[in-house]
C-alpha cells in the first residue's frame, strides 16, 4: 500500500486503533549520507513482533511506505530501523527530515513469518533497502549460533556502513548489469564453502532485476527453488511494489 486519499486514512486510523500507534523519534543517527537509522519510542506492550514482519508509517496526508525493524522490544516500548534515503520520492525526503520529538502514525508489524529460524546456514543478498531486515536476521541467526553468508550491492557512499553495524557481508559496487560483480563472488566462493552453503536457505531482497540475476545464478549452481525467499522492494520506473 503506497497511497489512500485522506479521508479513508483518517477513518483507518479510527476504526483499528488496536494497529495503529503514535510513536516519537528518540534518536537519530546518519551511518552514511544516505543511510539513517532511527529508534521510535512508543507504548505498545501486547505487540509479539516476528523478525521480517514490516510496519506501515504514514508520512503524509495521503501516502505510506513500508519499513522493517532492525530491533524491537515491546516490553521497554521501541524500536529501530535503518533507513535508505534515495533522494527521489515523498518517503525518502520524510525519512531525511525525521528529528528527535518528532511525532508518526505507525501500524503495528505484520506479515508473514518467512525467516527460517533453524536453518545453520543463511545467505542474504540485496542493497540499501535490505540493511534494516538483514541486520534483524543477523541478531537471531548469531543467537542461534547458527552461520550466515552475504553480499550486498551498494553505492560507494555506502560502502563501509554494512561492517559499521557489524554485518560479516560482502560489498561490491552496483552495475548496469544487475547483479553483475555480487554473482562473480558467487562463483569464485571456495568448494568447501559452497558444500556447506548450496542446501542452506537464501533471502534475495531489493530491487526486482537484481534479485532476478541473482536467482537465475544460484539456479544455475544447483539451488532448490524452496531454499530461496525472494522480496523485491523496487524496480526502476515505479513506486513501490
Amino acid at each position: 500500500m503506497n497511497s489512500m486519499p485522506k479521508i479513508i486514512g483518517d477513518f483507518m486510523e479510527l476504526a483499528f486503533t488496536k494497529k495503529i500507534c503514535k510513536v516519537n523519534v528518540s534518536a537519530t543517527t546518519m551511518l552514511s549520507e544516505n543511510i539513517k537509522l532511527i529508534r521510535f519510542k512508543g507504548h505498545f506492550p501486547q505487540v509479539k513482533f516476528k523478525t521480517g514482519q514490516a510496519i506501515i508509517i504514514r508520512i503524509d496526508d495521503t501516502n505510506y511506505r513500508n519499513y522493517t525493524p532492525s530491533k524491537w522490544n515491546s516490553e521497554e516500548g521501541w524500536f529501530e530501523v535503518i533507513f535508505h534515503i534515495h533522494k527521489n520520492g515523498p518517503g525518502s525526503y520524510f525519512v531525511e527530515n525525521l528529528r528527535p520529538g518528532d511525532q508518526l502514525t505507525v501500524g503495528m508489524p505484520r506479515g508473514f513469518d518467512f525467516f527460517k529460524r533453524e536453518e545453520k546456514y543463511q545467505f542474504f543478498f540485496g542493497d540499501e533497502t535490505c540493511m534494516s531486515v538483514f541486520k534483524s536476521f543477523q541478531y537471531e541467526i548469531n543467537a542461534r549460533e547458527n552461520n550466515y553468508l552475504g553480499i550486498m550491492e551498494l553505492d560507494p557512499v555506502a560502502m563501509e556502513v554494512p561492517n559499521h553495524l557489524g554485518l560479516l557481508v560482502d560489498t561490491v559496487p552496483k552495475s548496469l548489469h544487475k547483479a553483475e560483480f555480487a554473482i562473480d563472488i558467487l562463483h569464485k566462493l571456495d568448494s568447501s564453502i559452497w558444500e556447506l552453503w548450496k542446501d542452506g536457505y537464501f533471502y534475495l531482497m531489493g530491487n526486482a532485476k537484481s534479485i532476478q540475476a541473482f536467482r537465475k545464478a544460484l539456479k544455475e549452481k544447483g539451488v532448490s527453488n524452496k531454499n530461496i525467499y525472494t522480496q523485491p522492494y523496487w524496480a526502476e520506473g515505479k513506486i513501490g511494489l
